[in-house]
């Protein structure tokens, strides 16, 4: 598949933008938490992640009017035969791109687009955070393997509990995990924190390293 030029406002309309929060040294891409699979059923026991999803407060509740219709716009461009070539112009040439700071993969043929918008920037490193161990694992079924720059992290179901990485994702390159930790890390230690939620400088996320996030 080959880029298509586009210009970048047309882009905007087919996707319906991209973020760019205060925290994040890059732009991302959100979709709403109410469309998420495994997050959804994970978000109605007590004790999870998920029930307490920092995509469900903070500024996303506070600015929820705004926030959410983009988000729905999102989800409905997915299907869009041109949603692959409007990502592709809008991320361009960036160094960093992150995927889902709300929301989660929708299904196998979602995870296809993104590894093909990955393929077609390749000097950006995207970072895809999910729990939807099923799909990766379809999809390193079908394909074998992931686009070199597109890091995959499992995310963790409970605080204080650590991915358990499936036997078929085991040592498959560019899949790795993330835990959420209320003192002890479990893995490298997110820096935003005592950096007032700010990456900076900090690019661990698009690493192969397991990263651990203080519970907020």
């Amino acid at each position: 598949m080959q880029k298509v030029i586009m210009l970048k406002k047309v882009a905007d309309s087919i996707h319906a933008g991209l973020s760019q929060t205060t925290k994040m040294p890059c732009k991302s891409y959100s979709l709403p938490t109410i469309a998420c699979k495994t997050g959804f059923k994970m978000a109605q026991i007590k004790g999870s992640i998920c029930s307490t999803c920092y995509a469900n407060k903070g500024n996303y509740k506070m600015y929820a009017a705004s926030i959410e219709p983009a988000q729905h716009a999102r989800l409905d461009s997915i299907n869009d035969p041109l949603w692959v070539d409007a990502m592709v112009t809008s991320i361009g040439s960036d160094a960093y791109f992150r995927w889902h700071d709300s929301g989660d993969l929708q299904s196998l043929e979602h995870l296809e687009k993104i590894a093909t918008v990955a393929e077609l920037t390749p000097k950006t490193r995207h970072w895809l955070p999910t729990r939807e161990y099923a799909i990766v694992k379809q999809y390193i079924e079908k394909h074998k393997a992931l686009p070199k720059n597109l890091m995959v992290r499992l995310s963790a179901m409970y605080v204080d509990k650590p991915v358990t990485i499936p036997a078929s994702l085991k040592n498959v390159k560019n899949v790795t995990a993330s835990n959420v930790h209320t003192s002890k890390p479990i893995g490298k230690q997110c820096a935003a924190p005592s950096q007032n939620g700010e990456c900076r400088d900090c690019r661990a996320c698009w690493t192969s390293q397991t990263i651990s996030y203080s519970i907020h």
